[in-house]
């Protein structure tokens, strides 16, 4: 029967391991042998994997929440990997770096929309918004033309004047010339002042346009001014013949962003 000392070693909880002193067969000397830890028990090892499976199915149920809850912020936090981390994870880095264009181009959209909200709308008949003036209104108008645009309407303006003077000649009325007059101008005055002298004479008289040039035309923001000649005949009230005269017109005319037309403002006549 083996001694105490030779007995075999049982396990203990600290894991303590006692020498084994045993004689060679072959030789007879004694040997000291180290025995080897048993494994774990079963029972033991039965009772930890629940709770490490139950550790690991938390973790993972944590990892998708997490992704699904704030994709952005975990790709953009894989950025700070270090360059080990990043090849190691090629899809997600690209994906990662993918999605900072997008969200540039997000911010650059809202910054366009605030922009457009802020550009003042136009309003009804012309009014203008708070802070701005007619001349503002004019000048935006008359600098969103083309030159060739301004000369001719320039140019139909002054042809529709020459056509009513024939009308308001005879009939002695202002009414044909007040929508090619500036409201309120020198040269509306001027004309409402001729007429109604020729109304209280009763001296209508017949006038017509014979031929006409037109010279340099310039615009300046809300202001053109054009020179041109005019041969025109006219026959007063019981005279045998007409006369004719051929005088240089300077004309001065505004824009007017309500009817959308220049209005003449002023003219100078010199014979020739």
């Amino acid at each position: 029967m083996p001694t105490p000392e030779h007995s075999a070693p049982t396990h203990t909880t600290n894991l303590k391991r006692t020498p084994i002193h045993v004689t060679c067969p072959h030789c007879g000397s004694a040997l000291d042998i180290m025995p080897i830890l048993a494994a774990p028990d079963a029972a033991t090892t039965r009772q930890a994997e629940p709770a490490v499976l139950a550790g690991t199915v938390r973790q993972a149920l944590f990892g998708a929440v997490t992704r699904r809850l704030f994709p952005l912020s975990q790709a953009l936090g894989r950025l700070d990997k270090p360059p080990q981390a990043a090849e190691k994870t090629p899809t997600s880095a690209w994906r990662a770096r993918a999605l900072l264009p997008v969200l540039i181009l997000g911010m650059a959209l809202v910054a366009a929309l605030l922009i457009w909200l802020g550009q003042p709308a136009a309003l009804p008949g012309g009014a203008s918004l708070p802070g701005t003036t007619p001349a503002t209104s004019n000048q935006a108008a008359v600098n969103a033309r083309p030159q060739a645009a301004d000369e001719t309407a320039i140019i139909d303006t002054l042809t529709r004047y020459n056509s009513a003077e024939s009308e308001a000649a005879a009939l002695l009325t202002l009414e044909p010339l007040r929508p090619l007059m500036e409201p309120g101008s020198p040269f509306a005055e001027r004309r409402a002042a001729q007429i109604a002298e020729r109304q209280h004479r009763n001296a209508p008289h017949r006038t017509i346009l014979v031929r006409w040039a037109v010279g340099q035309i310039s615009v300046a923001g809300t202001t053109a001014t054009v020179a041109t000649q005019e041969t025109w005949s006219n026959q007063e009230a019981g005279a045998v013949a007409p006369e004719q005269a051929t005088v240089r017109v300077s004309y001065t005319l505004h824009w007017d962003v309500v009817s959308e037309r220049w209005l003449i403002a002023e003219s100078e006549q010199m014979p020739l």
